[in-house]
């Protein structure tokens, strides 16, 4: 039986309905005041964690950013439970993952595209690229042996106690859970799709920098190698549209800089 012409606009209107729910937009605006706001939102959250971790105290004491399980008790006017003192517990940087990840993420929500954080897109050449930047990764790590600027700032605790270094071990872990997504995050999806948007050809240029000026609190050593890994990383989740690659690979040289200091060295 034919179908009737208001059959016909029915299922027109349901399919119409299917590809709208399927080609939701993820562009971001890229108005001028989004760009300044995202740029100044960053330069804003490391500049108070730098403060923060220096102990600046002028014009006032900054080290209240300093958020740990613990404190978090504490300024809510109640005691701590057990767990919020255990040692490494109380080394997770909750300013970190609020300003780094948690707000920025809220923030894209709106134009998320979860195709940014997929492998499914990459090619072969990626792939070597991965393990090149292992391999460089690894070098990197490798060096903090012999250069004497670089092992004051990563000593080798591999003559303590097997329970000492353990304890550290998972501190370090969830320290690292606690800022590490949220540096990927901020500097190369929600600070990169906005400047991509509105400067494609050198906006990308920012992260870099952002990234070296923060690291100069660092050996100049360690701030260069930097900058060389964020020119690199950025330019290919530019070119990629894809976080995943730099998030790896900044993940890998955490590990191995941990398993290095605590068993190697």
């Amino acid at each position: 039986m034919p179908l009737s012409d208001a059959q016909k606009e029915s299922g027109e209107m349901k399919l119409n309905k299917r590809v709208a729910a399927t080609n939701t937009d993820t562009t971001p605006p890229s108005s001028s005041w989004v760009v300044v706001f995202a740029g100044t939102y960053v330069f804003v959250a490391l500049a108070v964690d730098t403060l923060a971790v220096f102990d600046v105290s002028w014009p006032f004491d900054w080290a209240v950013f300093q958020w740990r399980p613990e404190s978090l008790w504490r300024m809510l006017g109640a005691a701590p439970p057990d767990w919020a003192r255990f040692s490494p517990v109380n080394r997770i940087d909750l300013f970190k993952f609020l300003f780094w990840f948690v707000i920025p993420f809220a923030l894209c929500v709106r134009w998320m595209d979860w195709r940014w954080f997929s492998p499914r897109g990459w090619k072969r050449n990626d792939w070597l690229l991965l393990g090149g930047m292992v391999l460089l990764g690894s070098l990197a790590v490798a060096s903090v042996r012999f250069i004497p600027a670089l092992r004051n700032v990563y000593p080798s605790m591999g003559h303590l106690p097997a329970d000492i270094r353990r304890t550290y071990c998972i501190g370090y872990l969830l320290w690292t859970a606690s800022w590490l997504p949220g540096w990927e995050f901020m500097h190369r999806y929600f600070l990169l799709r906005v400047v991509m948007r509105r400067f494609p050809r050198y906006g990308w240029l920012l992260i870099p920098l952002s990234e070296t000026l923060y690291h100069l609190q660092k050996p100049l050593l360690e701030a260069g190698g930097m900058a060389v890994f964020s020119l690199l990383l950025t330019f290919w989740a530019v070119k990629r549209r894809n976080l995943l690659l730099p998030f790896v690979a900044h993940l890998y040289i955490e590990i191995l800089l941990l398993i290095v200091l605590v068993y190697l060295l």
